[in-house]
Formats: C-alpha cells, sequence, structure tokens
C-alpha cells in the first residue's frame, strides 16, 4: 500500500506536500502556504495555468491511488476478520450454496490472488453478502441443540 505522498508523481508538487505534511503546528502550515502562494503569484499567467493543470493531474492520481489502497485495505480487512473462520466452515458450501460459485472463486477473493492480472477483491455487495452468509450460519449453529 503506498503512502499519499508515494502517490505524487511531481517532485515539487511532492516536496511541498512533504513539508506541509510535517509541519507540527498551525502557524508553520500557514507559513508553507503562504510561501507557496507567493511562488504561485509570482508566476506567469500562462506558468500558473500549467501548475494549476499538473496539480490537478497529480491530484487525480493521488485520488486514484487512494481508491485501490482501500480496496486493497478492505480486501485484507475481510480477512483479517474472517480469523480462522475459513479453516472451520466450509468454504466450498459457502461458495456453492450463498454465491453460486466454486470454493476457487471465493478463496481467490479471501486471498487476494491474481486472477486475469489483477487481484481478486469482493464487491460491495458480494462482501455484504458473505456477511449475510456468515450471519445465517451462525444463527444455524447457534439454534442447534444437542442435549
Amino acid at each position: 500500500m503506498k503512502q499519499v505522498n508515494e502517490l505524487i508523481q511531481d517532485p515539487r508538487i511532492r516536496e511541498h506536500f512533504e513539508k506541509f505534511y510535517k509541519a507540527e503546528t498551525a502557524k508553520e502550515r500557514k507559513a508553507i502556504s503562504d510561501d507557496y502562494k507567493r511562488w504561485f503569484n509570482s508566476l506567469s499567467e500562462e506558468e500558473q495555468k500549467a501548475e494549476t493543470a499538473l496539480q490537478i493531474e497529480n491530484a487525480r492520481m493521488v485520488l486514484e491511488g487512494v481508491k485501490v489502497n482501500n480496496e486493497e485495505l478492505d480486501a485484507r480487512r475481510i480477512r483479517e476478520k474472517l480469523g480462522t473462520v475459513p479453516e472451520a466452515i466450509s468454504m466450498s458450501y459457502i461458495a456453492k450454496t450463498y454465491f453460486g460459485k466454486t470454493k476457487t472463486w471465493l478463496y481467490q477473493r479471501l486471498n487476494g490472488n491474481k486472477v486475469n492480472g489483477k487481484e481478486a477483491r469482493f464487491t460491495e455487495e458480494e462482501a455484504r453478502q458473505l456477511q449475510a452468509a456468515l450471519h445465517d450460519l451462525g444463527q444455524r449453529l447457534s439454534s442447534i441443540i444437542l442435549i
């Protein structure tokens, strides 16, 4: 998972971001921001337009990177929350009964395996479906009275 500063392609913008991020007080952040504004205002109108376009492109790349990071985090979070459950219950049964898929399909998503060059992940709907399946199984298990 990449840090935000690693997602910024332009070295000058990355350096400014890192300075601003490392500032410990509001006063320091304001000084850094004011320095940047002075520099930006010293540019010609054409240079300002180019700088603005560059910042927009960097912001787009950062947002895309954050989106990917969040998706990776969600996949990791699901695996962590499941803990040893996949070892304790039949994931094959869950895949077939609740998703109409194979256990391989389910394990690819649980483990984040590469499928066709991309990391397999649960969609938001599939994650909800898995949550409902586990809840249903939990209710069925807890309703069993053996003695």
